[in-house]
């Protein structure tokens, strides 16, 4: 399993990024949803990953993901292949980071 995790801070173009992902995977012909992390409990968060790995897709896309959501991802590519998710699925996460700037 390969992570992406694309940070910034608000109006920076991160869900604009993940929507371009999204419109090249439709121009090859794979539909693939956005799913809103701060939607859903991290259980069922990784619990759709894992699913749609099995049901053969190739990519995932979230949006607004929470650091527990992240984190959860990343301990699961962390298991490697006893994670039972194959290598060539591509996990795509934003995150929305509030930069603090210092005066």
């Amino acid at each position: 399993m390969q992570v992406q995790v694309i940070n910034g801070d608000q109006g920076t173009g991160k869900t604009t990024r993940l929507r371009a992902i999204q419109a090249t995977l439709k121009d090859q012909g794979i539909e693939t949803p956005i799913l809103i992390g701060e939607h859903c409990t991290t259980p069922f968060f990784v619990n759709q990953i894992a699913n749609r790995a099995m049901a053969g897709d190739k990519q995932f896309l979230a949006d607004d993901c929470t650091r527990f959501q992240i984190q959860a991802v990343m301990e699961l590519k962390a298991r490697g292949i006893h994670s039972g998710i194959p290598s060539d699925f591509v996990v795509h996460l934003v995150h929305l980071v509030h930069l603090v700037l210092q005066a």
